[in-house]
């Protein structure tokens, strides 16, 4: 087995080959069912949709959680461990890839929120370091909103440790003035949140833990899974090859987390009802994060949750998860952030080399859907599935 922080390269042969399984599996994925009304409906639906995708896109397991009617059905599916034969439950660990930004998110808006931060700060007022060009014109909110000029996706394999992390910033430039063009990247968020939670003292894996994790009783929520939590972690597929995260600089607030469907559902019901978080100051940062900081496409930008108008269609949804679009796209900054929206799709999609996963919830219909995979599929997909399911609850 191996450990991996990076996808690997695919031949030719074998991209024809997945884009023609995406396109069966979507098409039959695509089918019109009828109104949701009952448990047994819902359960029917779920199961016939995963036994399309699984199929398709050979994922060994899949785990699935669907919050309707004030309850939260879960949904379990294969294998979390082929070797062993283990199967999924709802407490498996998966990987989540970038829906770690949702957590980063709201624990930047926490510094936010106790004055640790303000979004109008250059970058360089935390980093004394950085030079003035072009760190005095790139802010905080720029780093949160993928908005900076183009910070790469990934750091170098030369960025190990915070010496190289600044060696690294320190000589890099803006291909786009800031503000103006959204170019996703785990080193923009990952960044805001590292030095958001520095401000106030603390490294981001202590706040993590200390304010986050534990208020929201998230026990099977981790950075680095522990050894007591080991036999409950998943392996993650590719190529069939049994695969698991590794470590890098702004991995942890970018997208190294790791939980449970349990947890997952529980963090989409606190971002629908943030009323029941008790912690002020972390209600009030998932309230923040939800707000609209900047706008590409018919996408708005939180703090690491992406937002659509609700109602909204299909080809919009998977449009903003698009991978052209990921890449950049022209942007509107939103000097002031617009207020948070009840009528919205909020959603996220993560992915490392050996998981997938979706996060996604509407606020003024109080539905909302996680699916953890470990296997990395596409993102149309994943999408799809959600919407084939939120749209025909009733």
């Amino acid at each position: 087995m191996q450990t991996n922080n990076r996808n690997q390269p695919t031949c030719t042969v074998a991209i024809i080959a997945v884009t023609l399984s995406w396109l069966s599996s979507g098409a039959a994925m695509a089918q019109t069912h009828a109104p949701i009304q009952t448990e047994a409906a819902l359960k029917k639906v779920v199961s016939q949709q995963v036994d399309t995708l699984m199929s398709a896109q050979q994922i060994p397991g899949m785990a699935i959680a669907v919050l309707w009617q004030g309850k939260t059905f879960y949904y379990s599916f294969g294998k979390a461990d082929i070797a062993a034969n283990r199967a999924v439950t709802p407490e498996t660990i998966f990987e989540l890839g970038s829906i770690s930004k949702t957590f980063a998110g709201v624990i930047g808006a926490m510094a936010l929120e106790r004055g640790d931060i303000k979004l109008t700060d250059p970058v360089s007022r935390h980093w004394p370091q950085l030079p003035a060009t072009p760190w005095q014109q790139v802010n905080m909110q720029h780093l949160a909103s993928y908005t900076a000029g183009g910070l790469p996706l990934f750091m170098p394999d030369s960025v190990t440790d915070k010496p190289s992390l600044l060696a690294y910033l320190q000589q890099w430039q803006p291909q786009f003035p800031p503000g103006t063009q959204r170019v996703y990247a785990n080193s923009s968020i990952g960044l805001f949140a590292h030095l958001a939670a520095a401000a106030g003292g603390k490294s981001y894996q202590e706040l993590f833990s200390q304010q986050f994790t534990a208020p929201l009783k998230l026990q099977q929520t981790f950075l680095q899974v522990p050894k007591s939590a080991e036999a409950q972690y998943a392996w993650g597929y590719n190529e069939g090859k049994a695969v698991r995260i590794g470590t890098g600089m702004l991995l942890d607030e970018a997208g190294a987390a790791k939980a449970s469907l349990r947890d997952v559902a529980r963090w989409v019901q606190v971002n629908m009802q943030p009323a029941q978080v008790t912690d002020p100051i972390l209600q009030a940062g998932i309230l923040r994060a939800q707000q609209r900081y900047a706008t590409s496409g018919q996408m708005y930008q939180g703090l690491g949750w992406e937002m659509l108008d609700y109602p909204t269609s299909l080809s919009a949804l998977t449009a903003m998860t698009d991978p052209e679009f990921v890449r950049g796209s022209a942007a509107t900054f939103h000097v002031t952030p617009a207020a948070m929206q009840q009528n919205s799709w909020v959603h996220k999609t993560g992915a490392t080399g050996g998981f997938g996963a979706y996060a996604a919830f509407i606020p003024s219909r109080q539905v909302g859907i996680v699916l953890l995979a470990n296997k990395r599929y596409p993102n149309h997909l994943r999408v799809q599935f959600a919407y084939q399911v939120l749209e025909n609850l009733q």
